[in-house]
């Protein structure tokens, strides 16, 4: 009777490592998405004729999107918005403009496929009126994937919410509706996680052991 008590205890402690051990498992070697962030590139001052690049990082089959950028409209002048590149491929910014301290710029890819990476948006052309610090700020960004759906994104330090492309206020941004066929290979544990895993077992076993 004993025997039995010890053995199936043994059972119950050898199942309860097994079940810690693959919840371990399955919390490690699950992929942690990166976060899409969106940052303005502007030199400290502005003097002369400067130009402000709208940086992109770790986007996801991204289509389209848009955003504002203000300015000080007594201090500098837009003139010109150049095409960005994500990944190598140019973002084509298909229509800009300026009203009110403001640029408004919209972009579009062409076909379905998106692009994915890291790179910039747009590149504003500025000239200065009165030199000064330069102080920019972006505002109502977006951005849109393949599938139009919207792309949640640090818009310089600002999340943005997720939804659907649909939503109000994102009327005027081009977005193609047919989904991507391909899809990121899912992420495995490295090094570290397989040591943390085997931490956690040496220490389960000899605690088993003390007993």
């Amino acid at each position: 009777m004993i025997c039995f008590c010890n053995i199936h205890l043994m059972i119950s402690k050898i199942t309860s490592t097994i079940v810690i051990l693959s919840v371990a498992l399955v919390l490690l070697a699950t992929p942690v998405a990166a976060q899409t962030s969106v940052n303005v590139n502007a030199p400290e001052t502005m003097d002369g004729d400067f130009t402000v690049t709208i940086e992109i990082e770790d986007v996801v089959d991204v289509d389209s999107g848009q955003f504002d950028l203000h300015f000080d409209a007594t201090a500098v002048n837009v003139t010109g918005v150049d095409d960005g590149s994500v990944g190598g491929t140019a973002i084509p910014a298909d229509n800009w403009a300026v009203d009110d301290g403001k640029v408004k710029v919209l972009f579009n890819l062409p076909g379905l496929d998106g692009v994915s990476g890291s790179g910039s948006l747009a590149t504003i052309h500025f000239e200065t009126i009165v030199p000064g610090a330069c102080e920019m700020e972006i505002s109502d960004g977006l951005l849109v994937n393949t599938m139009a759906e919207l792309i949640p994104a640090s818009w310089d330090g600002v999340e943005s919410h997720v939804g659907s492309a649909t939503t109000s206020g994102t009327e005027d941004v081009p977005a193609d509706t047919s989904g991507s066929e391909e899809s990121e290979e899912p992420k495995t544990p490295g090094f570290g996680a397989l040591f943390a895993i085997g931490i956690l077992a040496t220490v389960i076993f000899f605690a088993f052991r003390k007993r």
